[in-house]
């Protein structure tokens, strides 16, 4: 797929998906602007054993997440923001999904940063405006709840 493709057919959803979260037209237009520059300065790297949208959604994640840390904002993750994005193994993510349904806000949030964006502890932290062992106690007690495994 080529990039112009790609770009026509993702941006207005990845430029929705970071309106939602920074809530400003503007930033959300330059953020946007760097996850498409970033996704075609690395187009040839994309593995295409995996979904594109997957691939752009993350970059998108990382871009606000800098856009946030860059500019010294909490970070507030909203229910869509939340949603699992990769398909990949659809009954893993139906399970995953279930589960996170039974645990509140905060630890669905640190749980997603921690095991499906990548994120260190120490990065959520910093993200939500936390002291490392707060970020790690709600995470522990968020997996205690939803049952001892993801």
């Amino acid at each position: 797929m080529e990039f112009d493709d790609i770009f026509e057919m993702y941006f207005p959803r990845v430029y929705n998906k970071i309106l939602g979260m920074v809530k400003n037209p503007e930033d959300a237009e330059d953020i946007a602007q760097e996850v498409f520059v970033s996704v075609y300065k690395n187009l040839k790297k994309f593995r295409k054993e995996s979904n594109i949208y997957t691939w752009i959604y993350r970059i998108a994640i990382n871009k606000t997440y800098d856009f946030f840390r860059k500019n010294k904002l909490t970070f507030e993750l909203n229910e869509e923001i939340l949603e699992l994005e990769d398909n990949k193994d659809a009954h893993t993510n139906i399970l995953l999904e279930e589960r996170l349904k039974t645990i509140g806000k905060r630890e669905k949030e640190i749980i997603l940063l921690k095991d499906i964006y990548g994120y260190k502890f120490r990065e959520i932290g910093k993200l939500k405006d936390m002291n490392l062992s707060t970020v790690k106690s709600i995470y522990y007690k968020g997996i205690k709840d939803m049952g001892g495994t993801l």
